[in-house]
């Protein structure tokens, strides 16, 4: 029943959102806390704000870490990739 209207996708994305925004912030320093921002997730692409390109660049050298850390920090590989807007 849950499944049925989208709430489950809803409760997975929030679940998902939450760890990935700590996780930026341990990950990169405490300044992404109000530099980057993951803002959606949908079909395994966490999708993440970017207001300061330094952060960024820092973020996509270390993309593969970054979600290897969120994945098993979430306890499953759900994160496949990232997409950031800027």
């Amino acid at each position: 029943a849950v499944d049925k209207k989208g709430i489950k996708s809803q409760i997975q994305e929030s679940l998902v959102l939450e760890p990935a925004n700590k996780i930026l912030v341990n990950f990169l320093s405490e300044e992404a806390r109000d530099k980057l921002s993951a803002i959606y997730f949908k079909n395994g692409i966490l999708t993440i704000a970017a207001l300061n390109n330094t952060l960024l660049n820092k973020l996509l050298e270390d993309k593969k870490l970054f979600i290897s850390t969120l994945n098993s920090k979430l306890g499953d590989n759900i994160i496949e990739d990232l997409n950031f807007l800027s």
